[in-house]
């Protein structure tokens, strides 16, 4: 995959860079094959499940070897440590899943409020990578984004009402830090809206501060996307960091 000076300032211009066909489809099939026995896991605690199924898996690179190779992938690897210019470790790494019919929606938010706050981490010098691994249309809930709108910095959240475990708020459909109703209609009048379907092996780089949501999976296939996300080695947690190894890892191994 070749990444020139004007597809990385594309990036930085409007917090998103797609690549076509980063996986071929053996590597597609292993991968998908592995996600059908996740469901032999359900009781471990990186498998976060809502309504009885599975909603995320984290730190997948634990538990079977084709997603260890999969983020020390080289153009991964390549195009992430050059959109930030640093040397990168692995950050977070996850699964999402959207069965047919029931899998549930990802609100309008911004990820890094979740690593500053919750995870001490000071700046957004990192970049997530979601792979789709399946053909995504519009029935399926792919990603959607709002251009530009990593240029802002942590924006006001939607004021909401949550009981219970503040961990969970920051994984199922009913996310803690949700960006204010009123502060999405401004940027999605200026800058639009872009729903992002793409087939199967498409990688999109984005910024951590990038507005993002997708609706629920209304169509009879599958969605699943993997989402790894690297960070500078020179921008590591400040204080020790309140969620688990699997959400927040302390690996700081250069993947360079």
């Amino acid at each position: 995959m070749k990444l020139d000076d004007g597809k990385i300032k594309d990036y930085h211009e409007k917090g998103f860079l797609i690549f076509e066909n980063m996986l071929n489809k053996d590597e597609i099939i292993s991968l998908k094959d592995r996600i059908l026995q996740f469901e032999n896991h359900k009781d471990q605690s990186n498998v976060i499940c809502e309504d009885d199924e599975i909603r995320s898996v984290f730190a997948p690179h634990k538990i079977f070897e084709e997603y260890d190779r999969l983020y020390r992938h080289k153009e991964l690897i390549n195009i992430s440590s050059k959109l930030i210019d640093e040397e990168i470790y692995l950050y977070q790494y996850k699964i999402n899943l959207k069965k047919p019919f029931v899998g549930k929606w990802w609100e309008w938010h911004q990820d890094f409020p979740y690593w500053k706050l919750d995870d001490g981490i000071e700046n957004p010098d990192m970049v997530s990578v979601m792979i789709y691994l399946d053909d995504v249309d519009v029935c399926q809930g792919p990603l959607m984004i709002i251009p530009g709108t990593h240029k802002i910095g942590i924006e006001a959240f939607e004021k909401k009402d949550l009981d219970g475990d503040s961990l969970i708020n920051s994984l199922n459909s009913n996310l803690k830090y949700t960006i204010d109703k009123q502060m999405i209609k401004e940027y999605a009048d200026k800058n639009g809206i872009k729903t992002l379907s793409y087939g199967a092996g498409t990688a999109i780089f984005f910024h951590p501060n990038l507005f993002h949501a997708s609706t629920g999976n209304l169509s009879p296939y599958t969605r699943d996307t993997v989402i790894i996300t690297y960070n500078s080695l020179k921008n590591i947690p400040t204080v020790e960091a309140k969620r688990p190894e699997y959400i927040c890892s302390r690996d700081f191994e250069s993947l360079n």
